[in-house]
This record gives structure tokens, sequence and C-alpha cells, in this order.
């Protein structure tokens, strides 16, 4: 039996982004819905000094801090 896990991305437009300037947890994904660009959170640093996420690279590499038995994507 199969079972489905669903992942949701945090994503607003660009503009939103800018307003609320939210700090990303580590490796969590926050997605401009206007124009298609997506960050990764470092879980310091705010939106505006994030950098966008490569478009040429489609590999990402996460290093989780501590070994966990439960993964938080």
């Amino acid at each position: 039996m199969s079972s489905l896990v669903q992942i949701q991305i945090r994503r607003d437009t660009s503009s939103n982004w800018v307003t609320a300037n939210p700090v990303l947890a580590s490796g969590e994904m926050g997605y401009e819905t206007d124009t298609g660009k997506l960050k990764f959170g470092d879980g310091a640093s705010s939106w505006s000094t994030l950098p966008y996420f490569n478009e040429g690279d489609k590999n990402k590499t996460f290093t989780q801090a501590l070994p966990a038995t439960q993964w938080v994507v």
C-alpha cells in the first residue's frame, strides 16, 4: 500500500515577500508566484538578504545540523 505525502512550499508575490521580509527556517523554501523565483532559508537571514536559487542548478544539497528520525523538508 502506498501513502501520499504533501509538501507545502511557502509562496507569495515578490512585493509581499519584501514587505514581510521573513526569516525562513533552515532548508525552508520560499517561492515568488509572480516571478517564478525561489529562495532557500538558512534560519537566520531575512528574505531580502537571501540569494535566489540558481536557475541553472537544479540540485540543492541540504545538510541537516542534527540527526533525526523525522525530516522537515
